[in-house]
């Protein structure tokens, strides 16, 4: 077989996974400016670039659970990594548009507050910093460059990413996600978690939890269970205060 024939073949998944993630975007946005916030152009962006993002950045972390639990469809990988670079566009295209139509490019606006729980841009901010590196490093060439053992591992931080982007959503307003588009992401959000999991006790268990990998998935799992516990506390505390004031 010509070597070109691979590289076409690749080039044409991308351009299809392109137009569907694209499609995939419309719809969200369409049922946004339709549907949710009629003829609100800026919140409809802002809301459709979020929700996609995060639905890819899921998806791609999703994947690899499946890519595990049937060996065959590994072969499948590099649709992996379409989802993971996609899911980082509509980021950028997130940030910007919260930048614009939000805030107005003001960095103090933005920042009003560094409490993460007061403002969930904090989580936000922590993230996108490592989507960009995840994406920035997923060519061949990188994996050339860097190895193939200290590519994945770097590429292992997508999961306190994806801990920042959960604690993002988690903190914003509850009609973004009460909706079908909402459902559909806090699917995907459960199933990555879920994969997550599963194989971080498969593998890790399988030497008996005494591997580096299994004291950074066990930080990691420490450090979602963590912010769960201070979120609310921090919300039971402001609900014990707003009763007070009420008396």
């Amino acid at each position: 077989m010509p070597p070109e024939i691979p590289e076409l073949k690749h080039r044409k998944n991308i351009i299809v996974f392109s137009l569907v993630a694209v499609l995939f975007w419309l719809l969200e946005f369409a049922y946004q400016y339709y549907r949710l916030i009629p003829g609100d152009l800026g919140l409809s962006l802002v809301r459709s670039f979020a929700l996609t993002a995060a639905t890819f950045i899921g998806f791609a972390l999703f994947l690899s659970a499946i890519f595990k639990w049937f060996g065959r469809t590994a072969r499948y990988w590099r649709f992996r990594r379409y989802s993971g670079v996609a899911g980082f566009l509509f980021a950028s295209f997130h940030v910007w548009s919260v930048y614009h139509f939000l805030f107005q490019y003001n960095i103090g606006k933005i920042y009003f507050s560094f409490n993460p729980f007061i403002n969930p841009i904090i989580f936000g901010s922590l993230a996108f910093p490592i989507l960009f590196l995840m994406a920035a490093t997923s060519t061949d060439w990188a994996v050339q460059k860097l190895t193939p053992h200290v590519w994945k591992n770097l590429h292992r931080f997508v999961y306190v990413a994806y801990w920042g982007i959960v604690f993002h959503m988690s903190f914003l307003s509850a009609d973004l996600l009460n909706n079908i588009a909402g459902y559909i992401l806090l699917l995907i959000t459960s199933l990555a978690l879920f994969g997550e999991l599963y194989w971080y006790i498969r593998i890790a268990g399988k030497k008996r939890f005494r591997s580096l990998g299994a004291l950074v998935g066990g930080l990691i799992i420490l450090l979602y269970l963590g912010t769960a516990y201070l979120a609310y506390s921090y919300k039971a505390g402001v609900r014990e205060t707003a009763k007070n004031l009420q008396r």
